[in-house]
Parts: structure tokens; C-alpha cells; sequence
């Protein structure tokens, strides 16, 4: 990890989704080592949490929480405790998707692993920008990226 040098996002905070590995990971990080603080969030609590004290480790600020970003409850509740953690909410990544390795080739896709990847890359994705746009405006300078990969 490369230690924080703080930079163009200090005072930003930052929620990033499926951050626990790979991508999401990398981006907390980055944002972390340019100066923002961050909240690592994933369907794997130990990911996540392994994540934030890295960051934590390199001079970073991280917390973490474990979020399912197919239930909406869940979403809101890791929105407003970013907003509690941090005082407001500036940038949001939606990094969360779910199609893996494993998974049938798109021929042989069923109906219901259609629809669960559905419910988790799109909508999962408007749940979240739905639950923070209201922090993202109210801080003047807020940010929605989305990654697919």
C-alpha cells in the first residue's frame, strides 16, 4: 500500500461498496492515500475490515461495515453511518456487482441468477445513489462514480 500523502481529497469522505478485494480495494486506497476518509463496505465483513485497518495502518482514515447492497436497509443504514462517522458524505463509489468466475456462461444464464445480478449491479447501484445523493448535494461537491467491470 502506498503510504498517505494527503492531497486533493482531504476533508472529503468517501463510501465505497465492495471494497473488501480487487478494485473496490485499490480505489479505498487511493482515495485513503490522497487524503479522504473512507468507509470500506462489503458483503464480507472481514474483507472489509481487513481493508480499513490497512488503510488505518498506512495513515489512513477507514471504518468499515458489512453491506448487502440488494437490501435497501441495509444501503441507508451504511449511508447515514458514513454521514455519522465522517460529518457528510462526499463521494460515493458504486464498485458492488455480481457476476463471478463461477458463474453459467450467458446462454445458460437462468431467469433468477438474471434477476439477482440485476438486483445487485443496477439496482444496487441506484439504491446507493439514491441513499446518498440527498448528503452528496447538501456537501457542495459531491461525486458518484460507478465501476463495471
Amino acid at each position: 500500500m502506498t503510504p498517505v500523502t494527503r492531497a486533493r481529497f482531504d476533508g472529503y469522505s468517501s463510501l465505497i461498496t465492495a471494497a473488501g478485494q480487487g478494485i473496490g480495494a485499490a480505489t479505498a486506497h487511493r482515495l485513503a492515500a490522497e487524503g479522504a476518509s473512507v468507509l470500506v463496505t462489503d458483503l464480507d465483513a472481514k474483507r472489509a475490515s481487513d481493508t480499513a485497518a490497512a488503510i488505518r495502518e498506512a495513515g489512513g482514515t477507514a471504518d468499515s461495515l458489512p453491506c448487502d447492497v440488494a437490501d435497501r436497509t441495509a444501503v441507508e443504514a451504511a449511508v447515514a453511518y458514513a454521514v455519522e462517522t465522517f460529518g457528510g458524505l462526499d463521494v460515493l463509489v458504486n464498485n458492488a456487482y455480481a457476476a463471478g468466475q463461477d458463474e453459467p456462461l450467458f446462454e445458460d444464464e437462468t431467469d433468477a441468477t438474471w434477476e439477482r445480478d440485476l438486483n445487485i449491479t443496477l439496482s444496487g447501484t441506484f439504491r446507493c445513489a439514491r441513499a446518498a445523493l440527498p448528503h452528496l448535494v447538501a456537501s457542495g461537491r459531491g461525486a458518484i462514480v460507478t465501476i463495471g467491470s
